[in-house]
């Protein structure tokens, strides 16, 4: 089964890829091969086939496909008789290793971050709330909790950056799991004092928004 996603990191992978899609057969090969399995002999005559008035010689296509090889963009699966089936010479089918290749920094910034939010747009929280049949509360406390909310995410943000460092080191990694690894990490490399603060910020924001959703016009579910 081929991958969704897969996400290079590394600079050697990185720098493999680049070269293996630097060139516009290999391009065409690899586009070719995300739709579908192909035999050796099947990507010839599709190369061939874009250029009609040039011979593609075999060992050519061999060459190609070493590239796509060696950068983890293609993969081998399984063998085909020549010709049509009555031959006892087996040839290569190859695939695609994922329908969407991702070429990131080393860091993954290729991958989105989001922004860290400011008060004006933190302050809209009320608006929402009120949409969403929250019980709003009064001004102030909607300005804390704005405050509260706009402080423990600039916590956060500060955390990511050393998280980010720290998975640098990967080569590749599933993005879902890189993801997740992150948000952990952004938390657990924060000194004592924004460690404590980011939790009690949290909390605080949680137990008021939980409050209001709880006293809501009717509209929500009860929590127990």
């Amino acid at each position: 089964m081929v991958d969704t996603l897969r996400i290079l990191t590394g600079e050697e992978e990185i720098a493999a890829a680049v070269r293996a899609l630097s060139d516009e057969s290999r391009r065409l090969i690899l586009h070719a091969l995300r739709a579908r399995t192909m035999t050796t002999n099947e990507i010839r005559e599709l190369l061939q086939e874009r250029e009609p008035d040039r011979e593609v010689k075999a060992q050519t296509v061999r060459y190609h496909l070493k590239e796509l090889e060696r950068a983890g963009l293609i993969e081998q699966q399984g063998y085909e008789p020549a010709g049509n089936g009555d031959s006892h010479i087996m040839q290569k089918c190859w695939r695609a290793t994922a329908e969407n290749i991702f070429i990131a920094t080393c860091s993954f910034d290729g991958l989105p971050a989001g922004t860290t939010p400011d008060l004006e747009r933190a302050l809209d929280i009320g608006a929402i709330m009120k949409e969403l049949g929250f019980r709003v509360p009064d001004t102030e406390t909607v300005r804390t909790i704005a405050d509260e909310f706009v402080e423990c995410d600039r916590i956060y943000m500060r955390g990511r950056e050393m998280a980010k460092r720290i998975l640098s080191g990967l080569n590749e990694c599933d993005p879902y799991l890189y993801m997740r690894l992150r948000r952990l990490l952004s938390l657990v490399t924060l000194n004592d004092t924004e460690y404590e603060r980011y939790w009690a910020l949290s909390r605080s924001v949680t137990d008021k928004l939980r409050e209001a959703y709880r006293k809501g016009p009717g509209r929500n579910p009860p929590v127990y």
